[in-house]
């Protein structure tokens, strides 16, 4: 693996647990908001987060790659409405992409086959990802303001496991 491929990914692990991090946060803000459904849906996100981190953290071991465990952002969601943090999520989704899709164009330029094929696995859920993230967001701003109808899909989104 060349080193351009090999710092990429390293960074993605950060990401990664980054995303875990913003993902507590909204969980955090719809806990504080008494909506469990949606903290519990985000919960279950930023566990699923951390597997990503995980899967890449093996693969560059298994590949006789350093990992770099940098330090993680602070989380710094000032969230003001249900829709600001979905938005927020969908947003982050969309970036996520962006960069599996730069390693996948690394490892493509440096014909590592091995890696396109990993990576391949994260475009896949990248794909989930976006389209989760885009359908809470037309939930929620159909709802509006209607406290009933939120209550309603909070019940929905809490059964996600």
């Amino acid at each position: 693996m060349n080193k351009k491929v090999a710092e990429l990914l390293n960074a993605q692990v950060n990401k990664e647990f980054y995303s875990a991090y913003l993902y507590l946060g909204i969980s955090k803000y719809f806990t504080q908001q008494n909506l469990p459904g949606f903290a519990s849906w985000y919960k279950v996100q930023a566990e699923e987060e951390q597997e990503h981190a995980m899967k890449i953290y093996e693969y560059l071991l298994d590949q006789d790659e350093d990992v770099t465990l940098a330090s993680i952002a602070e989380v710094k969601a000032d969230l003001k409405s249900p829709l600001e943090a979905v938005k927020e999520a969908d947003k982050h989704e969309h970036y996520i992409t962006g960069e599996i899709v730069k390693i996948m164009d690394a490892a493509a330029e440096d014909k590592d086959y091995r890696t396109q094929l990993f990576l391949n696995w994260f475009i896949t859920e990248q794909e989930e990802e976006e389209r989760n993230s885009k359908d809470m967001v037309i939930k929620v701003e159909m709802l509006g303001n209607d406290k009933k109808n939120l209550y309603l899909l909070d019940k929905e989104v809490g059964s996600r496991k």
